[in-house]
């Protein structure tokens, strides 16, 4: 612990991923997020990533049930015909597919076999499941009253996409007060440039590490 304004601070690893009161927060791990047969994979975006991706956040879900690691699946589940898409949301989805032609209207659809999360990363009967409609696990769910339900103090993060939906849910997480830690090497996206930049920036203003150091913590603290 460190001492800041008088109040004791987590600081080291092992204090912020205490197993105790760390969840695991595994991103949209879904098939069509991750694979080809979606409206992601099929309007030309770029998929090398999520091979490594799907296999990184396998291992973190299995160390953390090994560890008895809470762990929250998030899934985005959109209405049909645009029912919980405003123009405004629509026009952010529009944009950040830069140019390629995906088809917003299939796009994480609720009842869509493509939003089924993928086989790696399928949720156990114990473990909670958040659906979510924007960007942010926080936003309009029951994220933040679960996780304090079960005494989590920190979250450590794993999914797609890096600057997406996984930055969201870190800074959200950070602005709800609760310690955030990015599993670095566990996380894509669709334009390895813009992946580089948001890990950039989340490395300067998050507490961040690998995938082995997660596991590492979490075996010692059950020994």
């Amino acid at each position: 612990m460190i001492e800041i304004c008088g109040k004791q601070v987590r600081d080291t690893l092992e204090e912020l991923l205490d197993p105790r009161t760390t969840a695991l927060v595994v991103i949209d791990m879904q098939k069509g997020a991750v694979s080809h047969g979606g409206a992601i994979g099929d309007s030309g975006h770029d998929m090398s990533m999520m091979p490594r991706v799907v296999e990184q956040c396998g291992r973190a879900i299995r160390a953390a049930r090994a560890n008895d690691v809470a762990i929250f699946h998030i899934r985005v589940e959109n209405l049909p015909d645009g029912k919980s898409s405003p123009a405004a949301w629509l026009r952010a989805l529009y944009t950040a597919a830069n140019g390629r032609p995906i088809d917003l209207g299939r796009l994480s659809v609720k009842g869509d076999p493509a939003t089924d999360f993928c086989e790696p990363c399928e949720p156990e009967d114990d473990e909670v499941v958040i659906t979510k409609r924007r960007p942010s696990a926080f936003v309009s769910t029951e994220l933040e009253l679960l996780l304090r339900s079960q005494g989590i103090e920190s979250v450590a993060l794993v999914g797609v996409s890096t600057g997406g939906c996984v930055e969201a849910t870190l800074r959200d997480a950070v602005h709800n007060d609760f310690y955030a830690v990015l599993i670095d090497d566990a996380v894509g996206a669709y334009d390895e440039v813009v992946h580089d930049a948001a890990l950039t920036v989340m490395r300067a203003r998050h507490d961040h590490c690998s995938l082995d150091q997660v596991i590492q913590v979490w075996e010692n603290a059950a020994r």
